[in-house]
């Protein structure tokens, strides 16, 4: 069989989904941070170190509840319009907007999609990370499909 035309080869140029709140995203935060505090506990040491470690891995991992799993946070991504062309635009809870690029790296998979980004004028990538649940299950298809054949 012979290679499609590529303005043939998927019926949308871009896709827009918009990312709720995730009930996976928070469980896996709280078990990660909790056992993470299990280990700092049982870790021999000094006392004064093992309660500054921990208080700085509960706020790191409040931080991430907040961000992720509640999609609440100042760093929290609301929506994204993916192009086939590897374009992308994010806009945060507080409503600010980067356009950017999609790198390589990104991870598609039916339980985790995780898109490595970088915005237009940044030195540094970005990242994010979709579950399921955050979005419709044939918005979460298509995103996938989008950013697995994409150019």
């Amino acid at each position: 069989m012979g290679a499609a035309l590529p303005e043939l080869k998927y019926s949308e140029a871009a896709l827009e989904v918009r990312l709720s709140s995730s009930r996976r995203a928070a469980w896996v935060v709280a078990c990660v941070t909790l056992a993470t505090l299990a280990l700092i506990a049982a870790t021999p040491g000094a006392a004064a170190l093992r309660i500054l470690v921990a208080t700085w891995i509960a706020c790191a991992g409040l931080e991430a509840l907040n961000t992720l799993a509640l999609r609440r946070g100042a760093r929290a991504v609301r929506s994204l319009l993916v192009q086939r062309s590897g374009a992308i635009e994010v806009a945060t809870v507080e409503g600010g907007y980067r356009a950017g690029i999609v790198r390589d790296g990104s991870f598609v998979a039916p339980w985790l999609t995780i898109i490595h980004w970088r915005p237009a004028g940044c030195r540094f990538d970005r990242t994010i990370v979709i579950l399921p649940d955050m979005l419709a299950p044939d918005d979460f298809r298509r995103l996938r499909v989008l950013l697995r054949w994409a150019a």
